[in-house]
Protein backbone atom coordinates (compact mmCIF):
# COMPACT_ATOMS: atom_id res chain seq x y z
CA UNK A 1 0.00 0.00 0.00
CA UNK A 2 2.74 2.47 0.99
CA UNK A 3 4.45 1.73 -2.18
CA UNK A 4 1.67 2.47 -4.73
CA UNK A 5 0.36 5.23 -2.87
CA UNK A 6 4.13 7.12 -2.92
CA UNK A 7 4.17 5.80 -6.87
CA UNK A 8 1.41 7.22 -7.11
CA UNK A 9 2.02 10.64 -5.34
CA UNK A 10 5.37 11.03 -7.71
CA UNK A 11 3.58 10.51 -10.64
CA UNK A 12 1.11 13.10 -9.63
CA UNK A 13 3.67 15.65 -9.31
CA UNK A 14 5.33 14.94 -12.26
CA UNK A 15 2.22 15.25 -13.77
CA UNK A 16 1.42 19.34 -12.19
CA UNK A 17 5.27 19.68 -12.59
CA UNK A 18 4.44 19.34 -16.03
CA UNK A 19 1.52 21.20 -16.56
CA UNK A 20 3.03 24.24 -14.66
CA UNK A 21 5.80 24.03 -17.19
CA UNK A 22 4.37 23.59 -20.37
CA UNK A 23 1.04 25.67 -20.17
CA UNK A 24 1.01 28.06 -17.55
CA UNK A 25 2.36 31.35 -18.05
CA UNK A 26 5.18 33.14 -16.42
CA UNK A 27 3.76 34.07 -12.93
CA UNK A 28 1.21 31.56 -12.47
CA UNK A 29 4.46 28.86 -12.80
CA UNK A 30 5.47 29.19 -9.40
CA UNK A 31 2.03 28.66 -7.45
CA UNK A 32 0.92 26.34 -4.84
CA UNK A 33 -1.06 23.25 -5.30
CA UNK A 34 -3.99 25.09 -3.73
CA UNK A 35 -4.05 27.65 -6.39
CA UNK A 36 -3.09 25.26 -9.20
CA UNK A 37 -6.45 23.07 -8.30
CA UNK A 38 -7.96 27.22 -8.00
CA UNK A 39 -6.38 27.83 -11.97
CA UNK A 40 -7.27 24.56 -13.83
CA UNK A 41 -9.44 21.79 -11.65
CA UNK A 42 -12.13 23.84 -9.81
CA UNK A 43 -13.85 25.67 -13.13
CA UNK A 44 -17.70 24.95 -13.21
CA UNK A 45 -19.41 24.10 -15.90
CA UNK A 46 -22.23 21.39 -17.24
CA UNK A 47 -22.29 19.11 -19.85
CA UNK A 48 -25.32 19.36 -22.08
CA UNK A 49 -26.42 17.62 -25.17
CA UNK A 50 -28.02 18.72 -28.18
CA UNK A 51 -29.06 17.16 -31.17
CA UNK A 52 -27.41 13.95 -30.10
CA UNK A 53 -23.93 16.29 -29.95
CA UNK A 54 -22.43 16.79 -26.22
CA UNK A 55 -20.60 19.92 -25.15
CA UNK A 56 -19.24 21.43 -22.44
CA UNK A 57 -20.46 24.86 -21.13
CA UNK A 58 -17.91 26.65 -18.93
CA UNK A 59 -18.79 29.46 -16.29
CA UNK A 60 -15.43 30.97 -16.38
CA UNK A 61 -13.32 33.69 -17.35
CA UNK A 62 -11.99 33.81 -20.58
CA UNK A 63 -8.38 33.55 -18.83
CA UNK A 64 -9.32 30.24 -17.53
CA UNK A 65 -10.61 29.17 -20.55
CA UNK A 66 -7.80 29.76 -22.46
CA UNK A 67 -5.63 27.73 -20.38
CA UNK A 68 -7.71 24.91 -20.11
CA UNK A 69 -7.48 24.86 -24.45
CA UNK A 70 -3.92 25.06 -23.68
CA UNK A 71 -3.45 22.10 -21.42
CA UNK A 72 -5.78 20.26 -23.93
CA UNK A 73 -3.46 20.92 -26.74
CA UNK A 74 -0.66 20.13 -25.23
CA UNK A 75 -1.65 16.60 -23.18
CA UNK A 76 -3.30 15.92 -26.52
CA UNK A 77 -5.51 12.76 -26.89
CA UNK A 78 -6.64 10.25 -28.93
CA UNK A 79 -10.24 10.47 -29.40
CA UNK A 80 -12.74 8.36 -31.10
CA UNK A 81 -14.42 9.99 -33.98
CA UNK A 82 -17.89 10.70 -33.88
CA UNK A 83 -20.37 12.09 -36.55
CA UNK A 84 -19.87 15.76 -37.92
CA UNK A 85 -23.41 16.13 -38.76
CA UNK A 86 -25.91 15.96 -35.33
CA UNK A 87 -27.90 13.36 -36.01
CA UNK A 88 -31.33 14.25 -34.32
CA UNK A 89 -34.65 15.11 -35.77
CA UNK A 90 -34.29 14.09 -39.46
CA UNK A 91 -31.30 16.74 -40.28
CA UNK A 92 -28.88 14.57 -41.36
CA UNK A 93 -29.87 13.26 -44.64
CA UNK A 94 -27.57 9.77 -44.61
CA UNK A 95 -30.12 8.20 -42.77
CA UNK A 96 -33.02 9.07 -44.43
Amino acid sequence: MNAAWSKLALLTYNLVSATRGLCFSVEERTVRMKKFRLLLIHLSGRMNRNNCVMGLRLCASAEAIARMTKVGAVFELPTQATAAVAMGRGKNKRFG
